[in-house]
């Protein structure tokens, strides 16, 4: 069974619209990993997506198409190609 906050997207396609530093529209989200007021981290299929900021706010959330909507003040987009997998994922392979 797929846990709650992940859908199956690889084939689905992914954008980041950042509007005036404040408006964020992500679409192709797999799984929200973390989120707070000053920090998203997101996975996108293979990638993590870092985002910075100020009063990060998420203001939709729908999980079934990979749609994230977030206002706030935004400083940092970024993507790493490597994502680390938990200590029980690395144990039973």
């Amino acid at each position: 069974m797929e846990k709650p906050s992940s859908i199956k997207n690889s084939d689905k396609p992914q954008s980041v619209v950042l509007n005036n530093r404040n408006n964020l529209i992500l679409t192709g989200i797999s799984e929200v990993i973390s989120t707070n007021d000053k920090l998203l981290l997101l996975k996108l299929s293979n990638t993590k997506l870092t985002i910075t900021g100020q009063n990060i706010n998420i203001a939709k959330l729908v999980i079934d198409t990979g749609e994230l909507e977030a206002t706030g003040q935004f400083d940092s987009i970024v993507y790493s190609n490597q994502i680390k997998k938990n200590i029980f994922s690395r144990i039973f392979k």
